[in-house]
């Protein structure tokens, strides 16, 4: 129905009324008011955080925590004492910088490079190495023209074309020093191309490890061994937690070549004795401790940049730290996004709450004697803060510390396995001389082994026990600190083990 004029009247005197200057007056200044607090708060809140911040960041230096990553950068070393110095790791970095594809001299064309068939992460549950169906691999993709009734033979063959990268390898292994170099100044962007290379060459290593055993040669076979642990060696002191991961995967990775000999009986006395005291000086909480020191380093620098970064970098920044690089993920960009709203004072809680989380973390752990205490409680872990604007408060890190919180375990069942393989040697070597298996892991020291390992959960001796069919088992009894008897469920992983069990059966 038409508006009559009294109806028109009505709506300009309610509009007036509304856009009155009393009104507007008044909405201004509530406006004002509002803006003055958001921003009080906002100062504040700052003033608090980065007051907060400084207060920890004077006490840790005082107690001599290092809290940058300069920290932890080695010094340059002089390339003749220098195992990085070489053409391979040479031609990976100008690679990188040039923004090439990395070269890879242990890939094979139109293949993965050689894997040990045990699974590198739970060695435990592994299937034993197929030497023939390695020669199958190595046939159709050429590498081998023809094959013959002996697959370690022909395995070995078909390595040859690794010769020359090898024998760089094994040159440098002579050079008492390793720093590779890496820009570590790029912070959070550090390139690091030559991690994927010692992988693979490590796995070279393992597999012709394997055939040498097959082949009757135990010597030659330390040789790659002693060889494959010269890379884990050579990231020793190589700041980040990544490179730590790498070191423990390439352990594994000799660790299943050692296990799969152990298994079908192919070692000797005299290598088992070198390994075993290859390993013994290891200590994989003193490299726990550098990765998650590091690991604080980047931590720091990240929420230093967040703070002071805006728009593509901190997005990119962002996904680097959630781990999302696809950038079909709406997750990176919201959080970078909300960026220029987020308070600065929330930034320096998040900060202080990750440094006492790592001081936290770093105190249930002994490199000497190697120990983990798991009962120690972790105040400061991801998810603790309760409530929508907790959660908001403590973000970013709530984004960064759930990726570190099964470090420990990581790491304590990489130190049990490595005890676990020095006792494998030392019992091979037992049986080799008295014809079987000790009763009791008491009777392989001082003979065998200078001193037992002990249990790095709870500090008690590894449950040991022959079985009927003349193999044994040695466990831990993991993380739970419960005896679970040693057994291995095949349908899950080893985070998910009730036990960590070394199994010669």
């Amino acid at each position: 129905m038409p508006s009559t004029p009294s109806t028109k009247s009505l709506g300009r005197r309610v509009l007036a009324r509304i856009f009155s200057r009393r009104t507007l007056s008044a909405l201004a200044f509530a406006v004002a008011v509002l803006a003055t607090a958001v921003v009080g708060y906002y100062t504040i809140e700052k003033m608090r955080g980065r007051a907060l911040w400084r207060s920890y960041e004077a006490s840790a230096q005082q107690r001599g925590v290092k809290l940058t990553l300069n920290d932890y950068v080695p010094a340059p070393i002089p390339d003749a004492q220098n195992f990085a110095a070489i053409p391979i790791f040479e031609e990976v970095f100008r690679a990188a910088r040039e923004q090439r594809t990395t070269p890879n001299p242990f890939a094979i064309a139109g293949a993965e490079p050689p894997r040990q068939t045990p699974d590198p992460i739970y060695p435990l549950k592994s299937k034993t190495l197929d030497l023939a169906a390695w020669q199958q691999s190595f046939l159709k993709t050429k590498v081998l023209a023809t094959a013959t009734d002996d697959s370690a033979r022909d395995v070995l063959k078909a390595l040859e074309i690794y010769g020359p990268a090898l024998q760089q390898l094994h040159e440098a292994g002579q050079r008492p020093a390793s720093r590779f170099p890496v820009r570590w100044e790029d912070g959070v962007s550090t390139a690091l191309p030559h991690l994927g290379v010692i992988q693979a060459a490590c796995r070279v290593y393992g597999l012709r490890l394997g055939a040498h055993l097959a082949n009757g040669d135990s010597a030659a076979a330390y040789e790659d061994f002693h060889d494959g642990l010269r890379l884990y060696t050579a990231l020793q002191n190589e700041p980040s937690l990544i490179s730590g991961l790498v070191r423990i995967s390439l352990l594994a990775i000799l660790e299943n070549a050692v296990w799969d000999g152990l298994m079908k009986r192919q070692w000797q006395d005299a290598e088992l004795r070198r390994i075993a005291e290859d390993l013994e000086p290891l200590r994989l909480f003193a490299d726990y401790q550098l990765a998650m020191g590091s690991e604080r380093g980047f931590s720091n620098l990240i929420h230093q940049q967040i703070r002071e970064l805006s728009g593509e970098k901190t997005r990119e920044m962002i996904a680097m730290i959630s781990g999302l690089s696809s950038t079909d993920n709406p997750r990176p960009q919201w959080v970078a996004g909300m960026l220029p709203w987020y308070p600065r004072g929330w930034i320096y809680r998040s900060q202080e709450r990750a440094n006492r989380y790592f001081d936290e973390m770093l105190t249930r752990v002994s490199p000497e004697p190697p120990r983990i205490f798991p009962e120690r409680t972790i105040e400061f872990r991801a998810g603790m803060a309760k409530g929508t604007f907790e959660r908001l408060r403590y973000f970013f890190f709530n984004l960064l510390a759930p990726a570190l919180d099964d470090m420990e375990q990581t790491y304590a069942r990489s130190q049990t396995w490595l005890d676990q393989t020095r006792l494998g040697c030392a019992l091979e070597r037992y049986r080799l001389a008295q014809g079987h298996f000790p009763a009791s892991l008491d009777s392989l020291a001082p003979a065998y082994i200078a001193s037992l390992p002990r249990d790095v959960v709870n500090g008690e001796p590894l449950h040991y026990r022959v079985e009927p069919d003349g193999g044994y088992v040695v466990y831990s009894v993991a993380y739970d600190l419960k005896d679970d008897g040693g057994k291995i469920d095949p349908k899950v992983g080893a985070k998910k083990q009730a036990d960590w069990v070394w199994s010669m059966r």
